[in-house]
């Protein structure tokens, strides 16, 4: 595509913004399960020094930049740019939450059903959308269950103390909110790709802990930043296109 500075600065300018929005929500949605006043405002010199000092704030408005940038410059046909950052807004905040409180909220899995399964149902019709999401529901359920029988097994067979495994409910949960949003049969490969990537993770983790001397059978890991990973990969490789 060539360079269109008016895009840039639309790009720049929403980036930003879905910076400014993701990080509030992942502030306040934690703490307080509703939208509430920000923590900078009324705006002051140490509130905005805070913010700007703050290393996951800096990485989230990095993330959204960066992708924004490369969306407007770089625009599949058929594609809707404002509706593809929305997507990416949200996943992020999925994965920030995550990776900082280990929780998958259903507040924000209820809000992205709803939008997500709303651009679900005008790309492919009520019907794909559905089963997209009932499989991905499924699906997730299943591996979430067959985890927890064989944690419990090698628990017992080991005379351990059983810790909750990487997979909670809120994933089972996000992975139908992926369906919704990819359709039948898309939902499988992003599943797939989340499943796979959290595996290479884990296996990596797994032979650091030997290395230093501190396995741990069940260690856990914030198990959607994968999962959303996974369906972002796939929306940007192309099989899926966004689009109004």
């Amino acid at each position: 595509m060539l360079y269109n500075p008016r895009m840039l600065l639309a790009a720049i300018a929403l980036g930003l913004l879905s910076g400014l929005a993701v990080n509030y929500l992942a502030d306040v949605l934690p703490a307080h399960r509703r939208l509430t006043r920000p923590a900078w405002w009324p705006l002051s010199a140490q509130a905005v020094g805070e913010y700007i000092h703050s290393p996951r704030k800096f990485v989230v408005h990095v993330v959204l930049l960066l992708a924004c940038i490369y969306i407007f410059q770089n625009p599949p046909a058929d594609f809707s740019l404002y509706l593809l950052a929305f997507v990416l807004s949200y996943f992020v905040l999925v994965t920030v939450i995550d990776i900082e409180h280990r929780l998958v909220l259903h507040p924000v899995s209820i809000f992205g059903a709803l939008a997500l399964g709303a651009i679900g149902v005008m790309r492919h019709e009520p019907l794909p959308t559905l089963a997209g999401g009932a499989a991905g529901f499924g699906l997730m359920l299943g591996l979430y269950f067959s985890g927890e029988l064989i944690g419990r097994l090698l628990a017992r067979l080991r005379k351990q103390a059983w810790q909750d495994t990487a997979l909670g409910f809120g994933d089972v949960i996000l992975a139908g909110v992926i369906g919704l949003l990819l359709g039948w049969p898309a939902v499988l490969p992003a599943l797939f790709a989340g499943v796979l990537l959290a595996g290479l993770y884990s296996l990596g983790l797994v032979l650091i802990s030997l290395l230093r001397g501190r396995y741990s059978m069940f260690a856990s890991i914030a198990y959607a930043p994968f999962l959303c990973l996974g369906a972002v990969l796939l929306v940007l490789a192309g099989i899926y296109n966004l689009s109004l």
